[in-house]
């Protein structure tokens, strides 16, 4: 098979890597474009994945507009130059129009129901549109093309077999601040510069605090920025006491690794109220919880919760699948596997 997977974010890299090697080690030609956004040109070196850049991320809506267009062509011509069986991308906004104007399936993943504007533009013309079972439809939409699987985007890479460390939390914590420029961004807001280093003089007086920042960091916090590569992020992941932050993907990333998170955001996402609610891996605030916040985060990081959380994880993982194996059947035997998709059969991932 010809398969284009389109890169548009850092975590987009994390979520097809393992197909695109597991793909490409089985024969397929698998040509992988890219958005030159934060690092994830770094990520696509790191794991030694051929790429092609394709645009710059747009700033703000009318950039990026401009930059669907620009991409738009120049899918048109891979489309033209490989003869595309099958085209994968996390929201499919940039394959989905150019995709239906050549008759090329796409296969567009999303977890992330308040990207509306994309989600409608890009669902509708998307020949299958895949999401986790937690996928809220009063919030998202529903779609008559959908297709639901027991998983989460982070099970792509972050079951036990992918792992390359041992879950061995140390004194450290991670901290997440986003740049608040995604198309799904907009509208929302984040956390003020006070804040943030309150977030870092609390944590700081429980053990060593590592910042990881899409916006500049205010100078009195900026000796904290995390140095290691991208590509480490995981490995080091599994060594922090707990993960605090706005991105909504660092949350569930901690919750599939059993390591307490904060996820602060006006705005949730399914996923995220799954792991809070039903397995209690993450606790999700909003900005106007403020002191809710610094209470959790002053209790958790005083405690050692390792037991505690890997026995939650352990109750998640039994419910859900491992991703890449899932995905990879369903892009390797299209289109006839769209119709055991629908059946609900998952027996054969299981992670238990």
């Amino acid at each position: 098979m010809n398969i284009f997977v389109n890169i548009s974010h850092p975590a987009h890299v994390h979520f097809f890597k393992n197909a695109i090697k597991i793909l490409s080690q089985r024969g397929h030609n698998v040509i992988t474009g890219a958005r030159y956004k934060e690092f994830t040109i770094d990520l696509l070196n790191a794991y030694k994945i051929k790429h092609t850049v394709l645009t710059r991320k747009g700033q703000g809506i009318i950039g990026l507009i401009n930059e669907l267009i620009k991409q738009q062509f120049k899918i048109s011509k891979i489309i033209r130059e490989n003869q595309l069986d099958l085209m994968l991308q996390i929201s499919g906004i940039f394959n989905a129009p150019v995709g239906r104007y050549y008759g090329v399936p796409t296969l567009a993943f999303s977890d992330t129901e308040n990207d509306k504007w994309g989600n409608k533009l890009s669902f509708s013309l998307s020949r299958h549109v895949i999401m986790p079972t937690c996928f809220d439809h009063e919030v998202g939409g529903s779609w008559k093309n959908q297709i639901h699987y027991p998983g989460y985007h982070e099970l792509a890479y972050l079951v036990p077999r992918y792992l390359t460390k041992k879950i061995e939390p140390e004194n450290k914590f991670l901290v997440r601040f986003v740049g608040w420029q995604a198309g799904h961004d907009i509208g929302e807001k984040g956390l003020s510069i006070d804040q943030k280093i309150e977030i870092v003089n609390i944590l700081k007086n429980f053990g060593f605090v590592h910042i990881t920042s899409e916006a500049p960091l205010p100078d009195e916090i900026a000796e904290f920025a995390c140095k290691i590569h991208p590509s480490e992020i995981h490995d080091f992941m599994v060594s922090c006491k707990m993960v605090v932050g706005e991105s909504a993907t660092m949350a569930s990333e901690a919750a599939c690794l059993g390591i307490p998170a904060i996820f602060i955001s006006n705005t949730g996402r399914g996923y995220t109220t799954e792991q809070d609610k039903k397995y209690g891996l993450i606790k999700h605030y909003q900005l106007r919880q403020w002191n809710e916040i610094v209470q959790t985060m002053k209790g958790w990081a005083s405690q050692d919760l390792r037991n505690e959380w890997q026995g939650r994880r352990r109750n998640m993982l039994k419910d859900k699948i491992d991703v890449t194996a899932w995905m990879v059947d369903l892009v390797e035997n299209y289109p006839n596997s769209i119709t055991k998709a629908k059946s609900g059969s998952f027996s054969s991932y299981s992670l238990r």
